[in-house]
């Protein structure tokens, strides 16, 4: 958990901005869970978004409290926001992330990370 505040962690910016840009779907009225989450572990997966890094001690501790308040993605680094979405689709499969993770805390981290999108 040592290097999670260094920004040398972080993803390049179009891995940023290709994950981020998933958000809007998690905007509409009807979506298929299991369609958009695929779609974005795959995103995640062709990015090689977060692949580099290991922060499984920081999820297993800090992530815990994003999954149980999503609100906390309101204010968070980006950093924690890369980490958190890095270690969920690079580690656990689709059927997986759906048990653990309600489809709104997944929302609130693409919306935080939709924040440090450039274009």
């Amino acid at each position: 958990m040592g290097n999670i505040h260094t920004t040398k962690i972080l993803p390049n910016q179009q891995s940023i901005n290709s994950v981020a840009a998933l958000s809007a779907e998690f905007s509409a009225k009807q979506f298929d869970s299991t369609v958009l989450l695929t779609h974005l572990k795959q995103t995640v997966l062709d990015t090689k978004f977060m692949k580099s890094q290991d922060n499984s001690a920081w999820m297993a501790v800090r992530g815990c409290d994003f999954i149980a308040n999503p609100k906390l993605f309101a204010f968070a680094p980006l950093t924690y926001t890369c980490v958190f979405l890095g270690e969920l689709f690079n580690n656990f499969e689709i059927e997986e992330i759906q048990e653990k993770v309600s489809p709104q805390v997944i929302e609130q981290a693409l919306l935080r990370l939709s924040v440090f999108q450039l274009y």
